[in-house]
């Protein structure tokens, strides 16, 4: 026993220097069964997203769409998805339903949050009642499905609404009234970056901001909180005048009244729930150029001006960086939101990072810059491939850091294998980790070693080429490992396929030729 709390604790002290210098944040206990997963994945592509929705519309399309979901309005094309039931947090994700879009209206009045949700989706099969999850410690004060009032249930964080013969033979529409003090919700982890809880959370100076990976979105927001549901979204946000509220995409609007500021946002390619971020608080923004003309964005509490001219260096130079090597960049904008807490988050499009990444931010912004390639662009289909997220970013990462003869993060990566080998006895191999150990070291060095087995074994020359090829040709898929072991084995002419399977089946740590 003590030697098991030893290996717990040096995980756990890892996985905090791994919050600041890579990835980090994570969801709550669903009271899920940690043995519902047995093994690797099955093959389940969402429908790809292509190019940029414009606004819901009334019209229709007759573009193939994924099966049983009929006709969908051309403006909700892109929304479409695959969702699944997933194999670790089975409690919040439904895939009966497919959301479309989410158009949220905040109203954030210091402690209260009031907010009405129109969420459009389409049912992937007949079903009497479609479950969104929504925090109890928020009051449900209406539904209204299709235009009529609709007969609900609300408890613990389920919302259950009555739909009668409700078919895919079309669209609907839900609109939720809701209000309440909204709380955090416990992580299924061991990490101290996660002690805080995930969703919705405040500091002692009282501004707003979010982590939910790998669920939370639910404590602010009625939602199918799960990666193969993705969505597009528009948000409005009305907060007491000296507050602005932050969200992803693009910034369309900022009105000051008398009392209040009104914050209007856009993201026009689909995300999954938790990559969606919300901060509320005295910010400003700040922007800059990167050489390809891309205009990044940083949105500053007071108490953090100071670090605008390192996140400006660092970001500048992670953003070029990454389109060399990584390929273009998949979004139309980027920015970075600086909140409270302990962590960091590939939030898409709108990087949330936590006031203590500042003291070093080079690796963090690189790290989460990464993920907007290899975990939003490019997203697994279900929290079993957090592999797929957190092996490419944080290779990235170390190859980055080895290419600008910076510190290597852990030494670099041929010194990675006893942190690994320690993780792994602790949370088990990455492709199979014990659910409450979620986003231990083990999806992270691993993986990203056995992405440098690959590059050894085919040469630099290839092994550039296939990174930007799995970026491009994945671009707006849901992704998981027989679709990364097959699309690898064709790219390169050579099978992977056991190699592939040790690394992240294996309780230890396996040796390959160098």
């Amino acid at each position: 026993m003590h030697d098991l709390r030893h290996r717990c604790m040096r995980a756990a002290a890892i996985a905090a220097t791994l919050g600041l210098a890579l990835a980090g944040c994570s969801g709550s206990s669903s009271g899920s069964d940690p043995g519902a997963s047995t093994g690797p994945t099955t093959a389940r592509t969402a429908a790809p997203r292509t190019g940029s929705a414009p606004a819901p519309s009334d019209g229709t399309t007759a573009d193939p769409i994924p099966a049983g979901s009929a006709r969908v309005p051309a403006g909700l094309k892109a929304g479409l998805s695959d969702p699944v039931e997933d194999p670790y947090y089975p409690d919040t994700s439904n895939p009966e339903i497919d959301v479309l879009h989410y158009g949220l209206n905040l109203t954030y009045d210091r402690p209260t949050l009031r907010g009405t949700a129109t969420v459009t989706f389409r049912a992937t099969q007949e079903t009497g009642s479609v479950r969104l999850d929504l925090s109890d410690a928020l009051d449900v004060e209406g539904v209204v499905l299709d235009g009529a009032e609709a007969t609900y249930t609300h408890r613990q964080q389920g919302l259950v609404t009555q739909t009668p013969g409700l078919t895919g033979k079309g669209t609907h529409t839900l609109v939720i009234r809701y209000a309440g003090r909204p709380t955090g919700t416990p992580a299924p982890s061991r990490r101290p970056d996660m002690t805080g809880g995930l969703g919705w959370q405040s500091d002692p100076a009282g501004t707003v901001f979010t982590f939910q990976e790998p669920y939370g979105a639910f404590t602010w927001y009625p939602s199918n909180d799960h990666p193969s549901d993705e969505a597009l979204f528009d948000a409005t946000i009305t907060t007491p005048r000296g507050d602005v509220g932050v969200f992803n995409g693009t910034l369309e609007s900022l009105k000051k009244s008398a009392d209040h500021t009104t914050t209007r946002w856009h993201l026009d390619k689909p995300a999954s729930t938790y990559l969606t971020t919300l901060a509320i608080g005295p910010y400003r923004e700040y922007t800059a150029k990167t050489a390809s003309g891309t205009t990044l964005s940083f949105w500053l509490l007071p108490r953090d001006r100071h670090a605008l001219g390192p996140l400006r260096r660092e970001a500048v130079r992670a953003f070029d960086w990454l389109v060399e090597h990584a390929g273009p960049y998949p979004f139309s904008t980027l920015g970075m939101v600086v909140v409270g807490g302990a962590s960091a988050m590939e939030t898409q499009t709108m990087m949330t990072l936590s006031r203590g990444v500042l003291a070093r931010p080079d690796a963090v912004i690189e790290h989460e810059m990464a993920h907007q390639w290899f975990g939003d662009s490019v997203s697994p289909v279900d929290w079993q491939g957090m592999w797929l997220n957190e092996g490419w970013a944080m290779y990235m990462q170390q190859w980055y850091e080895s290419d600008l003869g910076r510190y290597q993060y852990a030494g670099g990566i041929s010194r990675w294998r006893s942190y690994d080998n320690d993780s792994r006895r602790v949370s088990g191999p990455p492709g199979n980790y014990d659910p409450q150990g979620f986003g231990d070291v083990n999806v992270y060095l691993g993986p990203a070693m056995m992405l440098d087995a690959i590059r050894r074994a085919v040469g630099n020359a290839t092994f550039d080429g296939l990174v930007k090829a799995w970026a491009a040709e994945h671009a707006g898929q849901n992704v998981d490992r027989a679709d990364f072991t097959t699309w690898v084995n064709d790219y390169t002419g050579r099978d992977f396929t056991e190699l592939i399977d040790l690394w992240l089946d294996s309780p230890r740590t396996p040796r390959t030729p160098r």
